[in-house]
């Protein structure tokens, strides 16, 4: 059994995760106490190990179609919220991709955060990963976020943990029931992604990314239909999502 301790003590599952690849592993959400009605499943990501892209393209592309542009890809999941209007689709947050700033149609909620994927460099005076030279990953709020520091970077909302405390405590948003897919980051750094097949009440997900995973900063990321996550060499029909949805915007997990 694969356990990683943490400063609150050891994130350990009854069953066995599953490896992906080295620092990449998946299991159901219920093995860490997650509600079994979700039907969630997680990817425990070491920073060291394996990086996160931020890609959007507005055609919409199906699960399907972005797998064959990341042949290589370890696991998929939805990204941030998007906008329609009219023929034209753009992402609701601010984005960075590939270096190249893309700006949002707007979005404007005090709660939300950024998520720093990939910097551009690592000053000496940033918390790095174990590897040397890697800068680590991390959530900042919009007031902190300086683009240009970023090869790739996504801002969604809300925050559904802060500073180790759970959010989303809203009673309309936060209190719907709908699928949910979150990214959330552990004490050690590591990055958690999750996922529901079934709908969850976003408030209880905040509570039990903070309470009983022990995420410190955890960001919602777009829901309902578009909620996705897939692994690689996994059927279509096993990910979690929807067969045949657009996805303009998604979060792939590739090997350093």
């Amino acid at each position: 059994m694969l356990a990683w301790l943490l400063a609150a003590g050891a994130l350990a599952l009854s069953a066995p995760w599953k490896p992906i690849a080295p620092g990449v592993d998946a299991a159901p959400a219920v093995e860490l106490g997650a509600d079994a009605a979700w039907a969630a499943r997680v990817v425990l990501v070491d920073p060291a190990r394996a990086q996160f892209l931020v890609r959007y393209d507005p055609t919409r592309p199906t699960l399907s179609q972005w797998r064959t542009r990341f042949p290589g890809a370890l696991a998929i999941v939805n990204g941030s919220f998007y906008s329609v209007d009219g023929a034209e689709v753009r992402p609701t947050c601010d984005m960075v991709m590939e270096g190249k700033r893309l700006r949002g149609a707007g979005c404007l909620r005090q709660d939300a955060l950024f998520f720093g994927a990939v910097a551009r460099s690592a000053p000496p005076t940033e918390p790095v990963s174990r590897e040397p030279g890697v800068k680590a990953p991390r959530f900042m709020a919009p007031a902190d976020f300086k683009p240009e520091q970023w090869q790739e970077a996504l801002k969604s909302f809300p925050a559904l943990v802060r500073s180790g405390s759970p959010g989303c405590s809203g009673a309309h948003y936060c209190a719907e029931t709908s699928r949910t897919a979150a990214l959330a980051q552990l004490r050690d750094g590591r990055l958690l992604v999750f996922a529901s097949q079934w709908p969850a009440v976003r408030k209880d997900v905040a509570r039990w990314l903070a309470e009983q995973v022990g995420a410190v900063d955890a960001l919602n990321l777009d829901g309902g239909p578009e909620a996705t996550l897939a692994l690689r060499g996994e059927a279509a029909e096993d990910a979690i999502g929807t067969l045949g949805v657009g996805l303009p915007i998604v979060i792939i997990v590739m090997a350093r």
